[in-house]
């Protein structure tokens, strides 16, 4: 390697520039954590359909049972991070979901020193490779750029509001980045060592990292001609990296009885690509991806009853708890054409993301481009800096040929941009460096504006009006104070998925009329209400065999027509929320 550890004499910031930079440091901190804070309370209640299942094995941890975080489609790694939280603070009904969300603030937090290391490595390696080729950024301007990059990926892209662990992902990405771009430049067996840690930590966090691991240790020691201490201490990270994450694939390989680092890619693939009915009750089909060893029991046709009341240890809502049980016996299978297809649209969809998120970043990435010393050299300096930039690019692929969410990408879109801010040098002359701290302040001023939109309407607008509102809690209140005990079993109409009233109130959903099927053709719990009162009295009638002592209609994932204008007696509605209770048996 002929990279130097620390920046020339030459290259060092007067103290003017450094205060400065200080100065916008502290001020990005304090301003990005009070923007994080803000958005976390107001959507405190906020929640998702992957929600429920992480916050079931973070609190099976907190009560001591860790043998719930080897869950085939779940990572383990957020979980356990909320359980010490959950054990600690025990919160009732209403104080989880914003315990929860003061957890993501302090993630984030981490993330944001994540960055800071990052950023300060590609900070030294841009210098150090525009000495070479004209002048550096400025350092103000590179440090503006780098926090709106940062501010956009996990504040706009991934949604903090919601309880999952992209935030997390992302602080990995950097950390990877960080202990990736140290060991390029001086390979040691401390730093080896350092990137094998961080890649298992992030396999750890989510699955789809253990394959970017392979990527990482390929972009911190391949470079030619290939000296064997490089090759042997990236081995060695390899290594590192392979043994940290093996008690945690050897669990899953012994439960699954096969080799796997994780099922969520093949069950996506199945869903997305292959057609079979997601996310739950597959019943089998379509033709080729086999058939379900346990499905759930499909107990009437008009509308659509299913039941999973044997299986237990499976948190609230058994079939979203471990989807790899109830898939199991599905093969999803490679067809060229449709995998194409889905490819470039899913990569049409990347490009829309970060155009919709990060247009302002994408138009300072540009002119700087423009404004580089050597236009014509840009390219080839592109292709110099490979490693930089390769880990996004593989990462946005990677989900292009599965299934794309903009919070997949938030972590990979740093290090996407990291690169292209990274090769473009300048002319040295004043009015070039002028223009590029411009262009650095403005694209932070952009982000800023963007971030304090999306604040603005989270706090006032009517749409985001369900994270400020404590209706689970309420729901779960209720049922808990007209006895139904932690334990009792329910079902429900609408999506198991949101069922997060019973988390709260720690019942087990043990049979549903859901809200969707077949790929969202059949809306059963609208047939439900259409069907007239005595398919009604039929269909509540095979709930009631199930051995649940009450049905909860509930509006969350439904379609339009599938919560009832006019309930007759004895359903009762739930005060404060949409949601109604039938009890098979008296009322207290």
């Amino acid at each position: 390697m002929t990279e130097v550890e620390a920046p020339l004499a030459g290259t060092q910031p007067d103290s003017i520039t450094y205060i400065d930079t200080r100065r916008l440091q502290i001020g990005c901190w304090a301003t990005l954590i009070a923007i994080a804070i803000v958005r976390a309370w107001f959507t405190r209640y906020e929640f998702g359909g992957d929600s429920v299942s992480y916050l079931d094995i973070g609190r099976a941890i907190a009560e001591g049972h860790p043998g719930a975080a080897v869950n085939a489609y779940w990572s383990p790694g957020y979980p356990v991070l909320l359980s010490p939280f959950l054990w600690v603070f025990r919160p009732n009904a209403f104080w989880e979901c914003p315990l929860a969300h003061f957890v993501n603030v302090l993630i984030f937090a981490g993330t944001l020193a994540s960055f800071q290391l990052f950023w300060s490595e590609v900070r030294l390696w841009h210098r150090n490779y525009s000495e070479h080729v004209g002048a550096a950024i400025p350092e103000n301007a590179f440090w503006a750029l780098g926090y709106s990059l940062f501010a956009i990926a996990t504040l706009n892209v991934i949604p903090l509001g919601l309880v999952h662990p992209d935030l997390l992902v992302a602080a990995f990405c950097c950390l990877a980045g960080w202990a990736m771009l140290r060991f390029r430049r001086t390979p040691s067996m401390g730093r080896a060592l350092l990137l094998g840690l961080m890649l298992a930590s992030g396999y750890y966090a989510k699955a789809p990292f253990f394959p970017m691991g392979f990527v990482f240790v390929l972009c911190a020691c391949f470079e030619w001609p290939l000296s064997r201490r490089t090759f042997l201490l990236g081995g060695t990270a390899l290594a590192v990296f392979l043994l940290v994450s093996a008690p945690f694939i050897a669990s899953l390989s012994r439960a699954k009885g096969r080799l796997t680092f994780g099922d969520s890619a093949r069950l996506n693939y199945a869903f997305y690509i292959d057609g079979v009915q997601h996310f739950e009750h597959w019943q089998g089909g379509p033709p080729g991806t086999g058939m379900p060893i346990h499905p759930t029991h499909k107990l009437n046709d008009f509308p659509e009853v299913y039941e999973f009341a044997a299986v237990k240890n499976m948190g609230t809502y058994p079939p979203w708890f471990d989807p790899t049980y109830w898939y199991e016996g599905i093969t999803p299978h490679f067809e060229r054409k449709r995998q194409a297809k889905f490819f470039v649209a899913n990569l049409i969809l990347e490009f829309q993301i970060i155009v919709d998120s990060a247009a302002g970043l994408l138009c300072a990435a540009m002119i700087l481009a423009l404004l580089a010393s050597d236009r014509r050299r840009l390219i080839k300096e592109f292709s110099q800096l490979w490693f930089l930039w390769v880990p996004g690019a593989v990462a946005f692929l990677m989900f292009a040929l599965v299934h794309v969410e903009p919070r997949f990408l938030g972590g990979w879109l740093i290090l996407l941009f990291a690169g292209a801010i990274c090769v473009c040098s300048l002319p040295e002359d004043g009015s070039t460096l002028r223009a590029a701290s411009c262009v650095g302040f403005a694209a932070l001023i952009t982000a800023a504006a963007a971030l304090v939109s999306q604040a603005s309407q989270e706090a006032l607008k009517a749409e985001y009006a369900a994270g400020r509102n404590p209706g689970n809690a309420l729901i779960a209140d209720y049922l808990s104070n007209n006895s139904l005990r932690p334990g009792a079993q329910v079902a429900v109409i609408g999506d198991g998925m949101y069922v997060y009233w019973a988390h709260l109130a720690r019942l087990h959903v043990v049979a549903e009329i859901p809200a969707n099927t077949r790929l969202f053709q059949v809306h059963p719990a609208r047939d439900f209400w259409e069907s007239g009162h005595e398919q009604q009295e039929h269909s509540l009638g095979i709930l009631a065999k199930t051995g649940a002592e009450a049905v909860i209609a509930f509006p969350q994932g439904l379609v339009e027509g599938s919560e009832p204008s006019i309930v007759p007696a004895p359903w009762k509605k739930i005060d404060g929320t949409d949601a109604y209770v039938y009890f098979f048996r008296a009322n207290p």
